[in-house]
């Protein structure tokens, strides 16, 4: 088996895949390596009692009007599989209550009408209009975060938003709508940075929302992970699954190679390549020691452990019911809120099947939640009880019964997934960001959601960063 490579990747998921791809549309030799039988990470299918769906909830999310204008969609034109249609999705909430039964009071954010949302979305949830003053206070905090630079937010990174809107946001009723976007978030505002949340929140007045998209036909799998494999293997990448990555190589203050420890023979391999990327999460990789501290300056380590402590698991259940519970016309993806346990409590979200696609059973449906780890109700961290595992899906359900009686007992097979949420770990306050290069190792670089604060959001930061990352790859190895 060849051992030497142009470059080694560890990690299969899409941003290991994603660079990958890159590196071998150019010619240049590279090897995945993948603790996994397949490659495909968090955007890998699976069959649930003869329902083919993704492993997750794992919508394309960005900061632009378009699905054509994402980073993840120019990307993939750019490698020549650009998905053949897109459904744009409406980011709905459902408040429920138990003085209403069989019926769920919808609000979907407008993409015309910018900061206005915020507004609706307050009255939305507390049932009363914003008075002028606050709709002033939060305008003018908004007009703030729009005229905030990239770079200016990439240097408030040691800055939490909490802290922030303490200093800006005198009037009560706005600093309450911002904190109480927590859910949005998917964290506390005292533990994610200032930074990111002025990137994203100044996007409202210039784009009116943020994007959510789907491909028309077929799962995540079937437009990222199929196509970019198969392009990968075409053009001379390998492959190297069942192998879990022990130690990254350096001498010199330069990157060597990567030990790797195959799970079917059980014998340790060593594969030699002047450039290593790491496109596992990096907390993981230091935590395991295989990117060992002393690879690392003070601010990034720092930085590393921050990104880990905000490290949540989210929590997607699957299921499959006996019948059509949810009617045809019901929104496919709804924030529910549930204000029976005092002010408006985020439960999670529904998504059903058919919006994502999946293949099911005549007459059944197929559903799945979501529902996110690192709020207060929701501190699943990385060892997760499972009592309260069981008492967010009841909650869950419970909501869900008060709308659609007979949900519970439609139930034919219901099954439970914790998983590494999608990208909110890296928007921690950290003293510097961490970004594509290490900034004293050459030839070591990082790739996929757990770097780059200040990015687009959620999956289409992969393919924002994938282009940087691809040059400055290309001139080390020249050089």
């Amino acid at each position: 088996m060849v051992n030497r490579f142009d470059a080694l990747i560890i990690g299969g998921g899409p941003g290991g895949l994603t660079i990958g791809s890159l590196l071998a549309k150019e010619g240049l030799s590279s090897a995945i390596i993948e603790k996994e039988p397949k490659l495909g990470g968090r955007y890998r299918s699976i069959n649930f009692h003869g329902c083919r769906s993704d492993n997750g909830v794992r919508m394309p999310t960005a900061l632009v009007h378009k699905p054509k204008d994402t980073f993840m969609y120019k990307y993939l034109d750019y490698m020549g599989i650009a998905p053949k249609g897109t459904n744009v999705i409406n980011w709905t909430m459902g408040m429920v209550k138990k003085d209403a039964p069989n019926r769920v009071e919808y609000f979907a954010m407008d993409p015309n009408k910018g900061v206005d949302n915020f507004f609706e979305f307050f009255a939305f949830g507390s049932g009363l209009p914003m008075e002028k003053p606050s709709r002033q206070a939060l305008s003018k905090a908004f007009r703030i975060m729009e005229d905030t630079s990239e770079a200016e937010c990439r240097r408030l990174v040691n800055v939490p938003f909490l802290s922030w809107i303490e200093r800006n946001v005198e009037d009560p009723i706005a600093r309450a709508v911002l904190e109480l976007a927590a859910p949005l978030m998917g964290a506390p505002t005292d533990v994610v940075n200032y930074g990111q949340f002025s990137n994203i929140f100044g996007t409202f007045p210039k784009v009116g929302a943020l994007l959510f998209w789907y491909p028309k036909q077929g799962t995540m799998q079937d437009m990222v992970i199929d196509p970019l494999t198969k392009y990968y293997k075409e053009h001379g990448g390998t492959i190297l699954t069942n192998r879990r990555a022990r130690s990254i190589l350096i001498e010199n203050k330069k990157a060597k190679g990567v030990i790797a420890h195959n799970t079917e023979t059980h014998f340790l391999e060593e594969y030699s390549a002047p450039v290593v990327i790491c496109a596992m999460p990096i907390f993981e990789a230091m935590s395991r020691n295989i990117l060992r501290r002393g690879f690392l300056t003070k601010d990034w380590a720092k930085g590393i452990e921050q990104c880990g402590k905000l490290a949540y698991e989210d929590l997607s259940v699957f299921y499959l019911l006996r019948e059509e519970v949810f009617p045809k016309k019901t929104p496919g993806w709804v924030h529910i809120f549930d204000p029976d346990y005092g002010l408006p409590t985020y439960v999670g979200d529904w998504c059903l099947g058919s919006l994502f696609n999946v293949t099911q059973p005549q007459d059944k449906q197929y559903l799945y939640s979501y529902i996110p780890g690192g709020l207060p109700d929701t501190p699943f961290g990385l060892t997760s009880p499972p009592e309260m595992v069981n008492e967010a899906v009841r909650r869950w359900e419970a909501a869900v019964e008060k709308v659609f009686p007979g949900f519970n007992k439609a139930i034919q097979f219901k099954g439970k997934s914790l998983q590494l949420n999608w990208g909110r770990y890296a928007y921690a306050v950290v003293p510097t960001e961490i970004d594509l290069q290490s900034p004293n190792i050459k030839g070591l670089y990082f790739a996929g959601d757990t770097i780059w604060s200040i990015s687009s959001m959620v999956s289409d930061k992969i393919y924002q960063m994938v282009f940087p990352l691809f040059d400055k790859i290309k001139k080390y190895l020249r050089s």
